[in-house]
């Protein structure tokens, strides 16, 4: 079967999303219940610091995921790096906070893909974690994999990249994603809509997935861009760097590259004690009613396999992410012709999107 036609991918929804909409009060790649959107702390704030070169706004969402950029702000691996590294927790879009300067880098995932086609003014400029999103079913609806969601009700975020992997896995098996109930529901709401029959399966970030697998062991962790074959060698984030930001600073790409290498180490080799680095500095709640715990957050570091300083991981993560975006239909500019769709990934988009700083 070929990729899914637009008007079918419209019918499942709109544009993709940002992280930062996929949850309320805690997810892998979206809020905490921390404060507002403020300056969590400072390597040196103030006017000082804002006309500083090398100053450079870290921002994040609140998840196990963003390890690195905790790790390299709270151990110092930033300011080794040469930088005046600033936090700040990211609550609403992150394109008019690149604009005004708000925020300078943050975790990119593959859901900001459509919209920096469309525009949005950022780069990748390194490589972050493989996997941290995965589905899980009712052992009632018989959805064992991808292959079995046509006729069913399936909650995943409209447009998100969630969405667009599962159709994606469809289309390459000869089904019609188009014939899935698609949802949406908050994160923190799937859990129940699953207990209850409301829905037969969910895919989101982490730790929603790893929350309800927990609560009930007759469920089916039916797909993981943490653990099936191929696509857990995708890189599932990247780092983002404003466009703004490093054209102002150059400098500042290669420091922060330096810093997110010194932190993926770091974190590789000490997993338990990022998690606790993470959790006493407030970044990441756990022990709360969302039902999240020390040990689910080890478990994940372990498992996203943090790594900086690939571009040769990046450039196959991105074909492939892109490759998953056509399938389901959702490249509404590119060529329909094969080669030259191959073009426009590997050619137009990654010289739009990739800036590699590493060295």
């Amino acid at each position: 079967m070929s990729a899914m036609s637009r008007r079918s991918f419209l019918k499942l929804g709109g544009s993709m999303m940002g992280a930062a909409a996929l949850g309320s009060v805690m997810a892998g790649c979206g809020n905490t219940s921390r404060g507002a959107a403020s300056t969590a702390a400072t390597g040196a704030s103030g006017s000082t610091a804002s006309q500083s070169s090398n100053h450079v706004i870290l921002g994040y969402w609140g998840g196990t995921c963003e390890m690195p950029i905790y790790v390299g702000y709270e151990k110092g691996f930033f300011k080794d790096a040469g930088l005046d590294a600033e936090i700040v927790k990211i609550t609403e879009d992150v394109a008019p906070l690149m604009a005004t300067g708000e925020l300078d880098c943050f975790e990119l995932t593959p859901d900001k893909f459509k919209p920096m086609e469309q525009g949005l003014e950022c780069v990748i400029i390194d490589s972050l974690h493989y996997g941290c999103q995965q589905g899980v079913s009712s052992a009632a609806s018989g959805i064992k994999s991808p292959l079995d969601l046509e006729g069913k009700k399936v909650a995943a975020s409209i447009g998100s990249i969630a969405q667009i992997a599962l159709a994606a896995s469809m289309v390459d098996g000869g089904l019609d994603p188009s014939k899935v109930n698609w949802l949406t529901y908050k994160n923190a709401q799937m859990d129940q809509a699953l207990a209850s029959g409301e829905i037969d399966c969910f895919a989101a970030y982490d730790p929603w997935p790893d929350i309800s697998l927990s609560k009930d062991s007759s469920r089916v962790r039916f797909w993981s861009w943490t653990y099936d074959e191929g696509i857990r060698d995708i890189l599932c984030c990247f780092v983002g760097l404003s466009t703004k930001r490093l054209k102002e600073a150059p400098e500042v790409g290669p420091m922060l590259c330096q810093g997110f290498k010194q932190s993926a180490d770091w974190i590789r080799a000490n997993p338990e004690d990022a998690c606790d680095l993470a959790i006493n500095a407030g970044y990441v709640p756990v022990g709360t009613d969302a039902g999240f715990t020390r040990e689910m957050m080890i478990q994940e570091v372990q498992d996203y396999r943090f790594i900086s300083g690939n571009k040769g991981e990046i450039d196959k993560s991105f074909a492939y992410i892109w490759e998953m975006i056509a399938k389901a239909g959702a490249m509404e500019d590119a060529p329909s012709d094969p080669a030259e769709l191959d073009k426009y990934i590997n050619e137009t988009l990654y010289n739009r999107m990739v800036d590699y700083q590493g060295e």
